[in-house]
């Protein structure tokens, strides 16, 4: 599936995503890191540039919007299956 451009989504729409997309990172572990090319990323840094929809966070959204989409429509139990 292609990916959102979020910069042209519809606020109320962009901030549902966000809620979504917060309320599952914080169900991680505190201590996570999160390696994006060669930087890394704590949950607090991860969580905030979610809230404010800087450019990480965005792609943090649309990734997580992603997965779940996959999820959702079964695409992810297929691939899990045919490992």
């Amino acid at each position: 599936m292609d990916n959102l451009n979020l910069h042209d989504i519809e606020p109320e729409l962009l901030e549902e995503m966000k809620e979504l997309v917060l309320a599952r990172i914080k169900t991680s572990s505190d201590d996570i890191i999160i390696n994006i090319g060669s930087e890394n990323y704590t949950k607090e840094q991860i969580m905030k540039s979610v809230e404010i929809a800087d450019e990480l966070g965005l792609e943090i959204i649309d990734t997580q919007m992603e997965f779940l989409r996959d999820l959702a429509g079964g695409e992810f139990y297929q691939m899990t299956a045919s490992e």
